[in-house]
């Protein structure tokens, strides 16, 4: 890939886990070098506490 394709792909993106939220899609981009530790923190700081809108269900 183009240096200045990359630059192009970097300025789209706000961080590059932005919109991922499967953990295993997340481990894989840290073990390859897509993202750092710092990014996915900064990220995960990000988004909103949704636990209000979780439902309780009982298993019997």
């Amino acid at each position: 890939m183009s240096e200045k394709r990359e630059e192009v792909i970097m300025k789209e993106r706000k961080s590059g886990c932005e919109g991922e939220t499967d953990k295993r899609i997340l481990t894989r981009m840290l073990l390859d070098g897509e993202i750092t530790e710092k990014d996915l923190q900064a990220y995960l700081k990000e988004l909103p506490d949704v636990s209000s809108c979780a439902d309780e269900i009982e298993i019997e």
